[in-house]
């Protein structure tokens, strides 16, 4: 068996990888917590309420347990999310540590990693993280909930809805002094973040320098109303009314409502032609194809730059009990690189998201003029993610690329049709075309050219 790249970390239970199956090896230190959650009835009730990822057990000759979990089809990253799916990990987080301490146990680490979204709702895959919990011992993870879920939900909600980005860079958490400096001065008078982030901040920044651990003793019961108050700030974190530049999309289009039909109409007809079981749909906005692709495939990954589209996704998906659709905060100019420990620990967007069929609605135009990448580099990138397109091209007189063009220099002599269509040739065979009626847009269904590879 191979150890996975991202699993170095902690000793009790890294996981491996052997003929496309995952295995978690529990250490034998680690064996007797593990034999008490089992037990003690904490992972039956987990699984039960769908807050953690199930396994089945193997025995080995030499006595070593593999866990071998759940396959999740789609991993996705804490800096991929939007501020719902941050907060509803946060809270699943702290809702499987209450459960935890009614069975005798605590989690050790509070990362935002243990957390991936599968079938509409966060679910927790680390189940090395749990121990025995022991009275008057403080929470270990505190601080590490504090910068992986508290600190960006703030920044998020009280500064910038972008600052989620941080997460990026800080891949163990946002530091709690750069949190604090960030955000409003009027929060270090709130409750929970005047505790939690500010005083929290400040106790760090003072016990930085010394050589012993500064940890308070705290009850049983103190250790509940922790827990409680972390649940009480997160959920008073919510976003204002935000308006970004697409997070309206589709009240703000140049389709009639007929044509808006047609289109998705056209869209329903390929997507049952080619019998997708993963569709990657880049520049979702908020998932009104994406629940059309839902209709055939087992999962639509609904990727967007907007997070206020993203957040609106998320939030519809939730409200309307959806399992099908993974939404995903994501820039296809710069999509999420291979990042940590040898670039390994966190593989990239395009690595990670491999489809069988890919939509490209409403987005080329944005690439090829918003971000100046000829149609010579977009065709390969779209390539590399899914072996069938469908491809909306609007033309140069459409009004939302004449949008685009506002107070620009038009320095874009190649945005054609037949530039298009070239830029196809030797990487997809153009299967269908059709024009949506009464408008200046193409939609093409593309198959990539057998034996290609594109790197």
């Amino acid at each position: 068996m191979k150890q996975h790249p991202a699993s170095f970390r902690d000793p009790d239970g890294q996981i491996f990888e052997h003929d496309g199956r995952l295995f978690r090896r529990l250490s034998a230190e680690y064996v007797p917590a593990y034999r008490h959650f089992m037990e003690s009835g904490l992972y039956a009730e987990l699984v039960e309420a769908r807050l953690l990822v199930s396994h089945t057990e193997h025995s080995e000759p030499d006595g070593t347990i593999l866990l071998e979990p759940e396959r999740i089809p789609c991993v996705s990253w804490p800096y991929e999310w939007s501020f719902g799916q941050l907060r509803d990990a946060a809270l699943l987080t702290l809702a499987i540590l209450e459960k935890a301490l009614e069975h005798g146990m605590t989690l050790k680490d509070a990362s935002a990693y243990n957390v991936t979204f599968y079938q509409g709702a966060p679910l927790f895959i680390d189940t090395s993280s749990f121990e025995f919990y022991h009275d008057g011992q403080p929470w270990q993870a505190y601080g590490q909930f504090c910068q992986h879920f508290l600190a960006p939900l703030a920044l998020m909600a009280k500064k910038d809805l972008r600052l989620n980005r941080l997460l990026q860079t800080y891949l163990d958490g946002i530091p709690l002094d750069l949190a604090a400096e960030l955000l409003p001065a009027r929060t270090k008078f709130t409750v929970g973040l005047g505790i939690h982030l500010h005083a929290h901040a400040r106790l760090c920044k003072k016990h930085e320098g010394d050589r012993q651990k500064v940890q308070a003793r705290l009850s049983r019961r103190q250790m509940e109303n922790l827990v409680a108050s972390l649940k009480d700030t997160v959920q008073s974190l919510t976003l204002p009314v935000q308006q970004t530049e697409w997070g309206d999309y589709y009240n703000d289009t140049n389709y009639s409502s007929e044509q808006f039909l047609e289109k998705q109409q056209i869209l329903r007809e390929w997507i049952q032609e080619c019998s997708p079981a993963v569709v990657l749909d880049l520049g979702a906005n908020d998932g009104t194809f994406s629940r059309i692709a839902a209709e055939r495939a087992q999962l639509v990954i609904a990727s967007d730059i907007d997070p206020v589209a993203v957040h609106k996704n998320y939030v519809q998906l939730r409200r309307q009990k959806e399992t099908k659709i993974l939404p995903l905060l994501q820039d296809c100019t710069q999509p999420s690189p291979a990042l940590g420990w040898n670039l390994e620990e966190r593989t990239s967007f395009p690595d990670r998201m491999r489809a069988d069929m890919g939509l490209a609605l409403a987005l080329v135009h944005h690439l090829a003029i918003g971000n100046n990448t000829p149609f010579s580099r977009i065709v390969p990138f779209l390539a590399r993610l899914a072996p069938v397109w469908v491809v909306e091209f609007p033309e140069k007189d459409d009004s939302q690329v004449q949008r685009l063009l506002t107070n620009r220099k038009d320095i874009f002599k190649k945005y054609s049709q037949e530039d298009l269509e070239s830029s196809f040739k030797g990487v997809f065979h153009i299967r269908k075309t059709r024009r949506i009626t009464g408008t200046k847009r193409l939609l093409y269904l593309l198959e990539a050219v057998t034996g290609t590879e594109v790197e």
